[in-house]
């Protein structure tokens, strides 16, 4: 039965390559209470964070954004900042004359000449 043994230390002492506790011990509604999100939980609206993901994301396609744009008033500042933004498009979130679109229009410009070194 010693020789049963000898045979495979390896495996006994080998450290496991499976995590069976996580790295940090944080209950994650501490992260969250500390300051991650602004709204209370129960206050997301998960809908509202999708279209507004899909409208940064520089990934969506330009008719997509234009009904983002049409569709979820929300969503125009980002969808104003999104590269994939079309000139037409542009122009007519520039024409709603909407504040927040048009903050998001003027840092477009500036990054693109900032881009273009003008």
């Amino acid at each position: 039965m010693q020789n049963e043994m000898q045979e495979h230390p390896a495996e006994e002492n080998a450290p496991s390559t499976r995590r069976t506790s996580p790295l940090m011990n944080i209950p994650a509604a501490d992260v969250v209470d500390a300051g991650a999100s602004a709204a209370e939980p129960k206050d997301v609206d998960l809908t509202e964070v999708a279209i507004l993901a899909e409208a940064e994301d520089p990934g969506t396609s330009g008719l997509r954004l234009q009904e983002l744009a049409t569709d979820e008033p929300k969503a125009r500042p980002a969808v104003a900042a999104n590269p994939a933004a079309g000139p037409e498009l542009l122009k007519w979130l520039g024409a709603l004359d909407d504040p927040a679109v048009n903050e998001a229009l003027r840092r477009r410009e500036q990054a693109q000449e900032a881009e273009h070194g003008h």
